[in-house]
């Protein structure tokens, strides 16, 4: 008899490994996996009730050891089991009180609504600027053609363009300005219906820009304002444009100093939600979300939400990542932007493992070589 002990990735490949029927796969994949939800501010009374349901369903709910005395009014704890026990415990949740029908509620959502695989695509980056943070990726005209037509001869799923710099600090620019260095662009991938060999996405924050994008035949608006400006969900509607819906506060020239959040998963869920409620008013179906990596947030707050982006898979949406050569990327290592491409390949290697299905990048064809890393590495 021979033993070897599985790491929790190789899980589900070993059960089809040693013939598992299709029936008994899905059941027993269920089994082999574990979900965790961190519950914060949740009254004693339902503490209590809470645990006693979780241990009841095969679950566990873990409170601080003093949380049996009772002295606060309310505690935090983890919720943690397999996926069909923690739907036992949501259920009893919904006939309780305390806030706890709530939570069942939730819990429901998060678990019906997670991801089944997706192919990862890669948002290619041109940056047509004279001051964007990494200063490798501004181009010129010439430059940037040439670069638009490598990055679709070597198969691109989407170039994302753009004409003003949102790096921290910037100042926003007048429409024209950003028109005046985009126009040629448009004008050469509208003359060459490039549009048929990629999707062309418009990062502008000026609806006049993002309209003579999308007349040119760009499909995505990346608005990296946070969509501030009600006329783009007009022109995603109107042009039945994909929307990247980005988290972030303030404008680049201030962000940086609105990075104070009670609870940063809190404070982003009423923020797509929001969004996402406008959406839905203007028939907008066809939506990313975007974590707004940088945007207004520290270091600490951009690893969390990497680390944690399952919770927002309860939107049931694509979720974009840019970390490319960003800050907090530079500042872990220690280096310059022109120095981060490895730090920046093993932090989105992470958030495909976490469940990003879009990265935003600057190398493309290192990005390229890495996903095929992680598929391998995902079928074995």
């Amino acid at each position: 008899m021979r033993i070897r002990a599985l790491g929790r990735d190789a899980i589900l490949n070993e059960l089809r490994n040693v013939g598992s029927d299709t029936a008994g796969l899905k059941i027993m994949q269920k089994k082999s996996e574990i979900l965790a939800f961190r519950i914060s501010e949740l009254k004693f009374s339902a503490c209590m009730i809470l645990k006693q349901e979780a241990l009841s369903a095969n679950a566990e709910f873990a409170t601080p050891k003093e949380c049996i005395l009772g002295h606060e009014e309310s505690y935090d704890g983890v919720l943690f089991g397999r996926p069909s026990d923690l739907l036992s415990v949501a259920k009893k949740c919904l006939i309780q009180p305390f806030g706890l029908k709530e939570l069942g509620s939730r819990i429901q959502e998060y678990i019906s609504k997670r991801p089944a695989f997706l192919k990862p695509s890669i948002m290619a980056v041109v940056n047509i600027t004279p001051d964007s943070f990494y200063k490798d990726s501004r181009m010129e005209l010439s430059r940037a053609i040439e670069h638009i037509e490598w990055l679709i001869q070597r198969g691109v799923e989407i170039i994302d363009i753009g004409g003003a710099s949102s790096r921290p600090g910037s100042d926003l620019i007048d429409d024209e300005v950003e028109l005046a260095r985009l126009r040629e662009i448009f004008a050469y991938i509208k003359e060459k219906r490039l549009f048929d060999q990629a999707s062309f996405s418009i990062d502008s924050y000026n609806p006049k820009v993002v309209q003579a994008a999308l007349q040119s035949g760009f499909k995505i608006i990346n608005d990296v304002s946070g969509v501030s400006d009600c006329r783009m969900f007009e022109l995603a509607s109107s042009f039945d444009a994909r929307l990247v819906l980005m988290h972030t506060q303030g404008t680049p020239k201030e962000m940086t100093k609105l990075t104070e959040y009670k609870d940063i998963f809190e404070s982003m869920d009423q923020f797509f939600s929001a969004r996402l409620e406008e959406c839905a008013k203007y028939g907008i179906r066809d939506v990313i979300l975007d974590i707004g990596f940088g945007f207004a947030k520290n270091t600490d707050q951009n690893l969390a939400l990497v680390k944690n982006l399952a919770h927002f898979q309860r939107y049931d949406l694509p979720i974009l990542v840019g970390a490319s050569r960003k800050s907090s990327v530079q500042k872990i290592i220690d280096k310059d932007a022109s120095n981060a491409l490895c730090a920046t390949l093993a932090l989105h290697f992470l958030a495909l493992q976490n469940g990003a299905s879009i990265l935003r990048v600057h190398d493309y064809e290192e990005h390229k070589d890495m996903i095929k890393i992680w598929e391998a590495y995902c079928a074995i």
